[in-house]
């Protein structure tokens, strides 16, 4: 069984290739991030920018103490904020385009920056 952390404040259900499903509650650390914008030019009387997320130092702190082999679940924000740390989830095969309370999760394949 791998070791998930779920840093967001829902429960997550996902769902193996072979149909079973298994919950990972929240841990009850949320794990977040700043949004830093800079600019990115403008064209026509529209301004546009890019916005990174930086790390936060309660997050860094508290990623330190977790075990070595825990797969770290947070936001697409968390992981874009903690590169290489911090998993976003994909959803299971057949759940793509469901309503949220449907939605299943793939537990073998993870977004990451």
């Amino acid at each position: 069984m791998k070791n998930f952390i779920n840093t967001t404040p829902h429960p997550i259900t996902f769902r193996n290739a072979d149909g079973t499903e298994f919950t990972v509650a929240p841990c009850g650390f949320l794990l977040n991030a700043t949004p830093k914008e800079t600019d990115a030019g403008e064209k026509n009387g529209v301004r546009f920018v890019r916005t990174t997320f930086e790390t936060e130092k309660k997050g860094l702190e508290w990623l330190e103490k977790q075990p070595a082999d825990a797969l770290i679940i947070g936001s697409i924000i968390a992981a874009q904020a903690y590169p290489g740390r911090v998993l976003a989830l994909t959803p299971a095969k057949g759940f793509e385009r469901v309503p949220v309370n449907e939605k299943r999760m793939n537990p073998d394949k993870f977004t990451i920056f």
